[in-house]
């Protein structure tokens, strides 16, 4: 069951809060499309890592990218990227390319199978999303796609710039503590590349 989160007010730099706003409305969304993720990916019977990889070779320069590039771009560790690459390649979706200028590099490139499997999954998300926005106004659909552009530059730019550290927070809040490493995908918004989830 997918739970339901409320609209807050539009929120803006300029406010001493629109920051805060942002984050929380940002963790909500994040929330909610894992949990839809989830859902949807059992009902196509689609697995979310695969599908991301195709996903970030598809938005690749020329449709390929070195692996540790790919993780990056998939949000996911090195090391999940090593493991479902053979699967993929099995199944024809991806292949493998020698670097002609680093015997020891190569390229993964997405094939067609690769892109159609990728495209019809696409399209049974556009579908059931199409039917999720109706009511919703057509220029407020008209501005997510930039609006959500500009959050992912922001998210970057913020990472580059890093985070005070905050002496006085309570043992079970730093990282590496066990409660604050089980709750901290359910309560920030994060850049930091995941593990594998099927």
């Amino acid at each position: 069951m997918v739970t339901s989160f409320a609209t807050r007010p539009a929120a803006g730099t300029d406010r001493p809060d629109g920051p805060l706003e942002v984050i929380a409305a940002l963790t909500s969304l994040i929330r909610a499309s894992r949990a839809v993720a989830r859902q949807r990916h059992d009902q196509l019977g689609a697995s979310g890592t695969p599908v991301a990889v195709l996903k970030a070779l598809s938005r690749a320069t020329g449709g390929h990218d070195r692996p540790g590039d790919l993780a990056v771009a998939a949000g996911v560790a090195p090391s999940v990227v090593s493991r479902v690459l053979p699967r993929l390649e099995e199944d024809g979706l991806v292949t493998r390319e020698r670097d002609e200028h680093d015997a020891r590099s190569c390229h993964i490139i997405l094939t067609e199978a690769g892109r159609e499997q990728l495209a019809a999954i696409q399209r049974e998300y556009a579908e059931i999303l199409r039917a999720a926005l109706d009511g919703v106004p057509d220029e407020e659909i008209a501005r997510m796609p930039s609006t959500l552009a500009q959050l992912e530059q922001a998210l970057f730019r913020a990472a580059e710039l890093g985070a005070p550290r905050h002496s006085g927070l309570a043992p079970s809040l730093r990282p590496g503590h066990p409660a604050a490493a089980r709750a901290v995908d359910q309560t920030t918004p994060t850049t930091q590349p995941a593990t594998e989830s099927q």
